[in-house]
């Protein structure tokens, strides 16, 4: 058993070792021990918007370093990720962004099942009205998943997507969607 000293020991001991990592511009060691993935994906589901910026900043080490996340870890990350398409801070999208790229590259093979989500999200990200800085981020995350996934799998979703009565992507979106389709028809054929 811990007394509230040792815990607020541990906290304080944490929080120097971030502290110092941060200053010294090495990464935490919390956040390069494979067993903190948990934590980070706590982070990344948090309802505080600077803790969510640091846990995809830990999710970000962590596919850079190659660590590849078991399903369980998959599933979670989607579920989190799925909720991230619409975060309200403009500074955890941009970097959610980027952790998406990411995430695709390192895991393009077990996505398969979330691709619906993902390619959806995109195209409508990619039909609202953002700063050209996330746009273009968007048009990254939409490339990457072109290159990333079977050519016939994309075409079945945004065939489904378009036609899907519940979904009604404004005109914004369709024009992007089509577009999109004929760029990777003229880069496959």
């Amino acid at each position: 058993m811990y007394s509230d000293d040792d815990a607020n020991s541990d906290a304080s001991s944490a929080c120097s070792e971030r502290s110092y990592s941060s200053r010294n511009g090495g990464v935490p060691h919390y956040l390069r021990q494979t067993e903190d993935v948990a934590e980070v994906l706590n982070h990344c589901a948090s309802s505080n918007w600077s803790e969510r910026k640091e846990g995809l900043l830990g999710l970000q080490n962590l596919l850079k370093s190659q660590r590849i996340l078991s399903r369980v870890e998959l599933k979670r990350l989607c579920e989190i990720f799925t909720r991230m398409f619409a975060d309200p801070h403009s500074k955890v999208f941009s970097m959610f962004l980027e952790t998406l790229v990411d995430f695709i590259t390192v895991h393009r093979e077990d996505l398969q099942d979330w691709l619906f989500v993902l390619l959806t999200q995109l195209l409508k990200k990619m039909g609202a009205d953002l700063l050209g800085s996330v746009q273009a981020k968007v048009q990254k995350a939409l490339d990457v998943t072109r290159e990333s996934f079977p050519f016939d799998q994309q075409f079945n979703i945004l065939m489904r997507f378009i036609v899907d009565q519940t979904q009604t992507p404004n005109l914004k979106v369709r024009s992007r969607t089509d577009g999109w389709m004929m760029d990777g028809w003229m880069m496959d054929g």
